[in-house]
């Protein structure tokens, strides 16, 4: 148990020791607060829709995505995302708050963490079960993200249903994920070569494209952390506690409370099978602390990104806690 524990120590410490950094540097005045804004944009509009590329980029096939436990993962994200506009109404009066609260009951930070940890609570088998889910994770975090953030900042109205459309066509994030699964359809299509190669690849024959976009997209989740850090303030806490204390407990309670109800559920029906790679992808996917990106994304919407800094960091440092409790359960009935 040691082990579980050191890997989600080692999974998640390197995101709070980025906060410091950002958070030392505007303490010690090494950098305006405008600067940290900055860094925000940079990684929404550059780093950030790389990353969602490369992520689904680097599948070989579309046939490495198990779409029955997709559709399980999947499912548990609209439950908690309709659970949490229920709770964020419940929580807040203010609109830039809700879209944010609402934000952190489904949106994890599988795509960043999700790796690491799966390969840490299942080794190989783990790791490449949740690779095969980056794609159809990364593809509903984002869209839903987009969409809960435009229809809180833009207002509640049908009359801004045009405004909301316009901000899911014009945001980058989205269109790096249509970028990314354009692509693996293409691969899909494209016929083989007579050695059973693909006749083109971008990381193949534009090596200097994809080592660009491979730098670029590495970028996106420290400067996210260093931009959160620099904007992180522990003053701010009294006049958020109670949105604060909803957004954490959705992410690290509610959300492993249902996913795993729904996934258990699908497997007694026989929708669904349970294997200790399984479960220990879904461990990352359900008790995963709130997404990076949530922040850079909330700032760049109009939400209240300073609420969704909170959030991310105060989830990141209790999920230590609650990764170690859940696998410390499963491992004991036998399941991981």
């Amino acid at each position: 148990m040691l082990s579980v524990f050191l890997y989600a120590f080692n999974a998640v410490v390197p995101i709070l020791l980025l906060v410091l950094v950002g958070y030392f540097f505007r303490v010690k005045e090494v950098f305006p607060e405008d600067f940290f804004k900055l860094l925000n944009t940079l990684s929404f509009r550059c780093g950030l829709p790389l990353l969602l590329f490369m992520n689904i980029y680097q599948l070989d096939s579309v046939r490495e995505i198990d779409l029955a436990l997709s559709g399980c993962i999947l499912l548990s994200c609209a439950v908690m995302t309709l659970l949490g506009f229920a709770l964020a109404h419940l929580a807040t009066r203010d609109p830039r708050r809700r879209g944010v609260l609402v934000q952190a009951a489904f949106r994890s930070n599988f795509s960043i963490i999700g790796l690491p940890l799966s390969e840490g609570l299942a080794g190989a088998a783990g790791i490449a079960v949740a690779a095969s889910m980056q794609a159809p994770t990364v593809f509903y975090f984002n869209f839903v993200a987009v969409l809960v953030l435009c229809i809180y900042t833009e207002g509640e109205s049908s009359s801004h249903i045009r405004k909301v459309l316009q901000g899911l066509i014009h945001n980058p994030l989205l269109w790096g994920i249509a970028a990314g699964l354009a692509v693996l359809v293409v691969r899909e299509l494209m016929p083989l070569t007579a050695a059973g190669e693909l006749p083109f690849s971008i990381s193949r024959d534009l090596p200097w494209l994809y080592t660009t976009m491979k730098y670029l997209s590495q970028i996106a989740t420290p400067v996210s952390l260093i931009a959160m850090g620099g904007q992180f303030k522990f003053s701010d806490v009294p006049g958020i506690r109670k949105e604060l204390i909803t957004g954490v407990a959705a992410r690290l309670l509610l959300s492993p409370l249902v996913g795993f109800s729904i996934t258990f559920a699908l497997q007694r029906l026989g929708l669904v099978a349970i294997t200790p790679a399984a479960i220990g992808t879904l461990i990352a996917a359900y008790g995963s602390p709130v997404a990076v990106s949530s922040v850079p994304m909330a700032a760049e919407m109009g939400a209240d990104d300073k609420l969704a800094s909170q959030i991310v960091v105060w989830s990141s440092l209790l999920s230590m806690g609650t990764i170690f409790l859940m696998a410390v359960l499963f491992r004991s009935i036998g399941m991981l």
